[in-house]
């Protein structure tokens, strides 16, 4: 294994997934493509004020959980199901002058054991296996952070393996990974409900090849599962060309995303704070386009700026590059576009 270092932490790991996606090798991974989640979460985590007991519930070199326990000042247990990862995760915490709770053990079976305050799965592939566990375990008004990785399931490619394993239709194009995003916490909200409990967005979003969710566990409320269709009309049930059942709450909270960070991830929350007022769904500015009849594709933030200036919400979100997020009708957004031509 070769030592590496990310934020604050120096930590020993196989290097996998140079370029994107989550990376495939034998034992003890660690994937450097996947630190802008991990400073996201640690960002993220700084504006909750966390003061209780966290578990990373998949934990392989324990990258995540160690940046969190010495940037966030978290407590941190952990757990995998590898030998390996479990010897490596008690030498990096050594490095790293650390001491912690480290268990060889499935993370369904740790959680029955022991109540945590916040719970972090980042499997290989769907999460769905595990979501009754930790929905049921976690404390009250807990939180659990959420990623998956089975993008092509959620966002359209294989909507029949979708339904079956999230009781739910997916959607193609431009809005693809936001409504993943909604049906994963639809998803998760159903079996909450199962559990006498329902689910509060706190922060979700897409990056690279995979998807993740960070939510509060609380008590039960009326929350239904509708539908979108592909004009992102909300509708209460079934109609052609939709998504759903799925979550059409909100999916972001704006006041736990972080307002003091740079670069990247700063832009990264800055989009996410505008998006998370919008409706959901998002609208594709090559269709706009070809609906006006304009010729070229304005610039995106053109077409934001000129549906602002007619007093409608418009923003361009994380979800997609093509995507804008606004309320306007159809006609005000092909007259926006034809406006965006001259600014």
């Amino acid at each position: 294994m070769i030592e590496h270092q990310e934020g604050s932490a120096n930590f020993l790991a196989n290097l996998s997934g140079k370029d994107k996606g989550p990376g495939k090798i034998k034992g003890v991974f660690y994937n450097p493509s996947m630190k802008f989640s991990r400073d996201l979460n640690v960002e993220f985590a700084k504006t909750l004020n966390f003061d209780g007991l966290f578990l990373d519930g998949m934990a392989a070199s324990g990258i995540r959980g160690i940046r969190l326990a010495l940037e966030s000042n978290f407590n941190v247990d952990f757990c995998d199901t590898s030998k390996l990862a479990i010897e490596t995760i008690n030498d990096n915490l050594k490095l790293n002058n650390l001491t912690a709770n480290v268990f060889h053990d499935d993370v369904q079976n740790v959680v029955k054991r022991k109540k945590y305050d916040w719970i972090d799965i980042d499997p290989f592939g769907t999460p769905a296996p595990y979501l009754n566990s930790i929905i049921e375990n976690v404390n009250n008004n807990g939180i659990l952070g959420i990623a998956a990785t089975d993008t092509a399931v959620l966002c359209g490619a294989k909507p029949s393996v979708c339904f079956k394993r999230y009781g739910a239709y997916s959607m193609k194009r431009v809005a693809a990974k936001e409504v993943g995003v909604r049906i994963l916490l639809g998803k998760i909200q159903t079996l909450a409900k199962k559990n006498g409990r329902s689910i509060e967005p706190l922060l979700s979003y897409s990056e690279g090849h995979h998807l993740r969710v960070f939510l509060r566990v609380v008590n039960e409320r009326n929350i239904t599962l509708k539908w979108l269709n592909n004009k992102m009309e909300v509708s209460d049930s079934e109609v052609k060309d939709s998504a759903g059942p799925i979550w059409l709450e909100n999916i972001i909270n704006p006041e736990f995303i972080p307002d003091k960070c740079e670069g990247q991830l700063g832009k990264f929350f800055e989009i996410l704070k505008k998006e998370a007022h919008g409706p959901p769904g998002l609208f594709d500015i090559n269709d706009m386009t070809r609906d006006a009849q304009v010729g070229q594709t304005p610039r995106k933030l053109k077409i934001v700026e000129s549906l602002e200036s007619e007093g409608f919400f418009a923003s361009v979100s994380i979800f997609s590059p093509l995507g804008i997020k606004t309320n306007a009708p159809h006609q005000a957004r092909t007259q926006a576009v034809k406006n965006a031509q001259s600014l």
